[in-house]
């Protein structure tokens, strides 16, 4: 799960079951960003500016603008997961200053954080714009030590008073809420689309060149430094994520609307407050050796039992398990989202809940069914390898694959039982019944 922007919401009455796996899910997800959070800032907090001082900043950009003025306002990076893509908004500013407005559409129920993801999964309308003093949206940027952008734009009267009546529509309670989707209807889109409906397409006529750099690779953008949030990226994505966006396609992200206004309306940045804390890495570990040996680790039971031959049950569960519930956890979540990227997923074809028949069914079928998922792997790494899939997913094909293997390939140790065969004239233990037995024979005979 990404989020460029803030974002919150409730969940939907949705089946018990699907919604505790996605919540197994999702706080796996927020562990894995909280737990890698960038260090705290290394210069002394002495030598931050003040907010008074940053709000004097600002007044002292947009005093000379004609009224009414509109600033974007971008954010830089945060330490929190949900921080890692920057954030926007755009403000309005009047001849009285009491009047001046901030229009955030990044604002979710962050003390819900599982309502709010399960929202977001569900694509129901958990998100929401709102009006903001400038002091109070400047306030919580500030004391979370993300830099601040602010850049006027040289807007015509006419275009101003569009954007502020498409802004003032929007924060009606009949239409505030939206469904969150990090590409394609987030905080940023939505600013970039008021700008360009109110310039007359400005924004979306732009033709810069693309980079080269997929969804994907932009989302990972935010997360170096960060393995776990990598990972997800690399597992939880799907196929669409790698697409060349275009120009105005990359405007999702808040770095290049403040880019796309700079070369549109010739308006530099002006940074009003600089981050004290460490610089967002530009490049970093991916994480995949270290799955690719956490997989390897997880399924050595499955092939040290059958090596050993004892206790083979319980290696192979420990195997397949873990992968099968995750599969579990992507398969349900490709059921209940809309979102193209969580639907469409490769992972869910390496990582499957049937697996677990590899614990249940009869060693005939067992070795079947393993060579048979053992053949799906096979033709899954033939079209990585051919790049029809795009997605970096060699680290977790071992996963399923290991304990396949076993079962398919490696028949369990026999176990010899020792047979004595005896001589009933040579071995006293066993001659001395059988005598007994002619004995009681010929007795009777007689």
């Amino acid at each position: 799960m990404l989020f460029a922007c803030a974002g919150g919401g409730s969940a939907t009455h949705s089946p018990g079951m699907l919604r505790r796996i996605a919540s197994v899910a999702i706080v796996l997800v927020c562990l894995g960003g909280i737990a890698h959070a960038q260090p705290a800032p290394t210069r002394p907090a002495a030598g931050k500016p003040t907010l008074r001082e940053v709000m004097q900043r600002f007044r002292e950009v947009v005093k000379e603008q004609p009224k009414p003025a509109l600033v974007l306002v971008t954010m830089g990076i945060g330490s929190l997961m949900w921080e890692r893509h920057g954030h926007i908004a755009i403000c309005a500013h009047y001849d009285n200053p009491n009047d001046d407005t901030c229009y955030n559409y990044g604002i979710g129920d962050f003390h819900r954080p599982l309502n709010m993801a399960w929202g977001f999964f569900r694509g129901t309308k958990s998100f929401w714009v709102g009006r903001q003093e400038p002091g109070e949206l400047l306030w919580v940027y500030h004391h979370a030590d993300r830099t601040i952008w602010i850049q006027p734009l040289p807007l015509t009267l006419e275009q101003n008073q569009a954007v502020i009546a498409k802004l003032e529509t929007d924060v009606q309670d009949a239409n505030r809420y939206y469904a969150y989707d990090h590409f394609w209807d987030n905080c940023t889109t939505r600013v970039r689309n008021v700008l360009d409906d109110a310039t007359g397409g400005a924004l979306s006529s732009m033709k810069d060149p693309p980079d080269g750099r997929t969804f994907r690779d932009l989302a990972r953008d935010g997360f170096y430094g960060m393995r776990v949030p990598l990972l997800i990226t690399d597992i939880a994505m799907g196929r669409v994520t790698d697409r060349v966006p275009s120009y105005w396609e990359r405007m999702f992200l808040p770095d290049y609307l403040r880019e796309a206004a700079h070369k549109r309306w010739d308006v530099a940045p002006i940074a009003i407050y600089e981050r004290i804390g460490p610089p967002p890495l530009r490049d970093g570990p991916s994480g995949r050796v270290w799955m690719a040996l956490l997989v390897v680790l997880l399924t050595a039971p499955a092939w040290i039992t059958r090596l050993w031959g004892r206790f083979e049950r319980a290696g192979m569960a420990i195997a397949v398990i873990p992968p099968a519930f995750l599969g579990l956890v992507f398969w349900g979540l490709a059921v209940i989202s809309p979102l193209p990227y969580v639907r469409w997923n490769e992972t869910a074809l390496i990582l499957i809940p049937l697996d677990i028949l590899l614990l249940v069914l009869s060693p005939q079928r067992r070795q079947l069914y393993a060579r048979g998922r053992l053949a799906m792997l096979a033709v899954i790494a033939i079209l990585m390898a051919v790049d029809v899939i795009k997605a970096p997913l060699w680290m977790i094909l071992l996963w399923p694959a290991i304990p396949a293997a076993v079962v398919g390939f490696w028949p369990p140790r026999t176990k010899h039982i020792k047979v004595t065969v005896t001589d009933p004239v040579t071995d006293p233990v066993v001659a001395k019944p059988a005598v007994a037995k002619a004995s009681a024979a010929k007795r009777k005979r007689a």
